[in-house]
């Protein structure tokens, strides 16, 4: 356990940053108190230093519509599905929710909405599943099918909006589409609007729930043609990652077409949802010295990259494709190629990732941590590296961290965590969500609370805060005095 004075400049640290413990957030409507973590501060506080911590409190099938509200097809009636098969989750920072929402191809037909709350621990459920047709299109048109997520799912902070672009829908195995009248038209990215959130309203329009008498909360908004640029082709096995720019939403993914192998690289920037603003697309990269299916992508932004998890295999020995962002070309993407770098273990035997890894970026620590749950609270470290004239050095060493607690996920996943695994900067940890367990109908969300020097280094001195940490806790003690 970590002394009080210990924790409190950490909080310090983590307060120089742009992102972290912010305690207010500005937005259209004016200023609104931003989540209130005090519950996952002292319980991260309770924790050594790389050991988790369960912070979910009830059961994820608590939050499971039922009787005339559910789902209805027979084979597909399991929500476990959500977690289970290919999905990924979004850290809600407004709110500090967890938002969950999956299914898809020949797993799961519901489209309803997951919410966990930081604040209380408790599964709740944001919407009830809009009705589906013979053909397996949403009957309104007003919400998205369900779809396998992979690492697709992620929080607007700008336009304060869940978004996923979905990968292998329910029955079609396709991306997101609508019937319009006989033809077929491709849809999405879905945007879902938290604030709008009920667990007793249809995520689309009123009736178009399993029970026709279920208002509608109009909660989805479809973003398909609303931009300049041309779409990505398609988002199985795709990844994603999110950061504000120039005051914006600005997503940066990996996806092809046919699920080749060889994903090319796009920034989706986002304009006012709200307010009739327009998007725009581009591609800025390509992977040609990689090979990439199944996995999850992060930015490390201190050194401004898109980071995605690789496959080793055949002439391709990368675990790792990496784009320098600063080189981000949408004039001529062919220029902004994949760096691939190949992960050795500390003995020099090769480190080899599987799709089943989830990856995300510990902005305190300058590092990128990996989990699979295979053996269970286990996580891998790796740090971005550079040679004497500025290059990425292509071959890392990882470290393996095993767990230093008893308490830990069970880990076990049947499809891989994909993005079930977030660094949150306002809590200096990785959240994540283990697989759904039939025999207990839950799935847990714990926490990782990562070294606070290095990889798998407990010691270490605690630098003093610097006046830029000391302006910014002033400020927050301001706000919380005047707002709170």
């Amino acid at each position: 356990m970590q002394s009080s004075a210990i924790h409190r400049t950490r909080k310090l640290k983590l307060l120089g940053k742009l992102s972290a413990f912010v305690l207010f957030a500005v937005t259209q409507g004016g200023v609104q108190a931003s989540p209130v973590l005090s519950r996952l501060e002292g319980l991260l506080d309770n924790t050594v230093e790389g050991g988790w911590v369960k912070v979910s409190t009830n059961l994820f099938s608590d939050a499971w519509a039922t009787g005339s509200t559910a789902v209805q097809y027979s084979s597909y009636q399991n929500p476990g599905s959500v977690v289970t098969a290919w999905s990924s989750v979004a850290w809600d920072t407004t709110r500090g929710d967890l938002l969950l929402w999956g299914g898809g191809h020949a797993n799961y037909a519901g489209n309803e909405m997951y919410v966990w709350s930081g604040v209380t621990g408790e599964w709740g459920r944001g919407s009830l599943s809009s009705r589906v047709d013979s053909n397996y299109f949403v009957v309104d048109n007003a919400a998205p099918q369900s779809a396998h997520t992979y690492d697709n799912n992620l929080y607007l902070a700008v336009n304060d909006m869940f978004i996923t672009f979905g990968g292998a829908t329910f029955q079609s195995g396709g991306g997101f589409s609508t019937l319009n009248g006989s033809t077929v038209e491709r849809a999405g990215p879905w945007l879902w609007d938290p604030s709008k959130a009920d667990p007793n309203k249809v995520g689309g329009t009123t009736g178009s729930g399993y029970d026709a008498a279920s208002v509608g909360g109009e909660m989805w908004t479809n973003r398909q043609g609303r931009w300049t640029g041309t779409e990505a082709p398609g988002y199985g096995n795709g990844t994603a990652a999110y950061r504000t720019e120039n005051g914006k939403d600005v997503v940066y993914l990996t996806a092809d077409s046919q699920s080749s192998g060889f994903q090319s690289l796009y920034r989706y920037t986002l304009g006012d949802v709200k307010n009739g603003g327009s998007d725009t697309w581009e591609k800025i990269g390509v992977m040609e010295n990689s090979v990439a299916f199944a996995g999850a992508g992060t930015i490390d932004s201190k050194h401004n990259l898109y980071v995605r998890t690789a496959m080793n295999s055949g002439k391709y020995t990368s675990e790792l494709a990496v784009w320098d962002l600063s080189k981000a070309n949408s004039s001529n993407p062919n220029s902004n190629k994949d760096i691939a770098i190949q992960l050795l273990k500390e003995d020099g035997t090769p480190f080899l990732i599987s799709g089943a890894f989830g990856i995300d970026y510990d902005v305190v620590n300058d590092q990128l941590l990996l989990w699979d749950g295979s053996d269970r609270g286990t996580v891998w470290a790796v740090k971005i590296a550079y040679d004497g004239n500025g290059n990425i050095i292509t071959t890392l060493t990882v470290k393996k961290l095993l767990s230093t607690t008893t308490a830990q996920p069970g880990g076990n996943f049947v499809t891989g965590v994909f993005g079930k695994w977030d660094y949150i900067d306002e809590l200096g940890a990785f959240i994540a969500v283990n697989e759904f367990s039939p025999l207990t109908g839950d799935a847990e969300v714990w926490l990782y609370k990562p070294f606070s020097e290095g990889t798998g280094n407990s010691g270490g001195t605690v630098p003093e805060p610097n006046s830029l940490v000391l302006a910014g806790l002033a400020l927050c003690l301001l706000l919380r005095k005047k707002y709170l």
